[in-house]
C-alpha cells in the first residue's frame, strides 16, 4: 500500500511504525507530527491513532489482525474497556510495536517527521526498543485448557496435561504457577472473547468483582470443568458468578464440587513493569 506525498514517522529511543512491506503505514502531511502518543493518553487513543496511519478503519485492521470486524470498533467506542490480550498482541504485531507501548504509550518521546528521500531506500530507521519485545520472553506458561465445553454455561473443559506454551508477560518474571487457558463461548464477550488467551495466577486471592475461573468436578469420571466469569459471592453452599452475556446473568455452581477459584489476571497486571 503506498500514498502520495507521505512522511515517515520515527520515534527515539522506542518503537517505530511498521517496517512489513505488507504493513507499510505513513502519515500523510496533513497529519501531527506527535501521533505516537504520550502517557496522558488511553490506549482507546493511542490504538485510535495508530488505526488512523493506516488510512484506514477499525473494522478493516480488526480483519486484517485476525479479529472479528467489530472488536476494534467496540473497544474505541468504550473508553473504559481494557483489550483483551489477544487484541494487544495482535496489534503490537500489526503495527511493530510492542505490547508495553500499546498498553502504556512512553513518557517523554520525541517523534520528527522525516520526509522520503528516495522511494528505493529502506523505510526502516534504527531504534531502541526499551521494553520487553515479545521474541525476548520467555515462552514456558503452560496453557491448560481447551475451546470445548458447555456453551449454556460458559464453561470449557480442562485437560488433563499441558496442551501448549504461551509467552511470559513482563511483569510475571519469577512468577511461581501461572497457568493460561483460552476462551470458549461468547458469554462474557465483550470483555473475552472467543479464543482469547487469558492468564491466572493460583495464589492470587479472588475478590467481589475480580474476573475468576472457577474450577469444578461433580464426579470421578467426568473432567474438571471450568467456568469464567465474575466473582459475585460465596455462600454456604454455593460459589456464584456472573456473566455478561445474558446481561446480568449469574451461575451458581455447588461448593461441594468446586475444586478451585483463580483470579484471572488484567492487562495492567501482566504488562506493568
Amino acid at each position: 500500500m503506498s500514498f502520495s506525498r507521505n512522511v515517515i514517522m520515527v520515534t527515539k529511543d522506542t518503537e517505530r511504525f511498521p517496517h512489513r512491506q505488507r504493513n507499510s503505514f505513513r502519515l500523510t502531511e496533513k497529519q501531527n507530527a506527535d501521533s505516537i502518543p504520550l502517557m496522558t493518553e488511553s490506549i482507546q487513543q493511542r490504538i485510535s491513532k495508530l488505526i488512523q496511519s493506516t488510512g484506514k478503519g477499525p473494522q478493516w485492521v480488526s480483519k486484517e489482525i485476525g479479529l472479528d470486524k467489530e472488536t476494534l470498533p467496540k473497544l474505541l467506542r468504550k473508553p473504559d474497556q481494557v483489550p483483551s490480550m489477544r487484541t494487544i498482541a495482535a496489534l503490537a504485531k500489526f503495527f511493530d510495536v510492542t505490547e508495553q507501548f500499546i498498553m502504556h504509550g512512553k513518557a517523554g518521546d520525541e517523534v520528527q517527521a522525516v520526509k522520503e528521500q528516495d522511494a528505493a531506500q529502506p523505510e526502516v530507521s534504527s531504534v531502541q526498543a526499551t521494553t520487553s519485545a515479545p521474541q525476548t520472553m520467555a515462552m514456558d506458561v503452560p496453557v491448560m485448557g481447551t475451546a470445548a465445553g458447555s456453551l449454556v454455561r460458559g464453561a470449557f473443559k480442562l485437560e488433563p496435561g499441558v496442551v501448549d506454551y504461551v509467552r511470559r508477560p513482563p511483569a510475571l518474571m519469577g512468577a511461581r504457577d501461572i497457568y493460561a487457558l483460552y476462551v470458549e463461548g461468547s458469554s462474557m464477550e465483550p470483555q473475552f472473547f472467543p479464543g482469547d488467551l487469558i492468564y491466572l495466577n493460583p495464589h492470587r486471592p479472588a475478590r467481589a468483582g475480580d474476573v475468576v475461573v472457577v474450577q469444578s468436578k461433580t464426579s470421578d469420571h467426568i473432567d474438571v470443568e471450568a467456568s469464567l466469569g465474575v466473582f459475585l459471592r460465596k455462600t454456604e453452599n454455593h460459589v456464584v458468578i456472573g456473566k455478561h452475556n445474558p446481561a446480568k446473568s449469574e451461575v451458581s455452581l455447588p461448593r461441594e464440587f468446586v475444586v478451585s477459584i483463580h483470579r484471572v489476571l488484567s492487562v495492567n497486571e501482566l504488562l506493568s513493569s
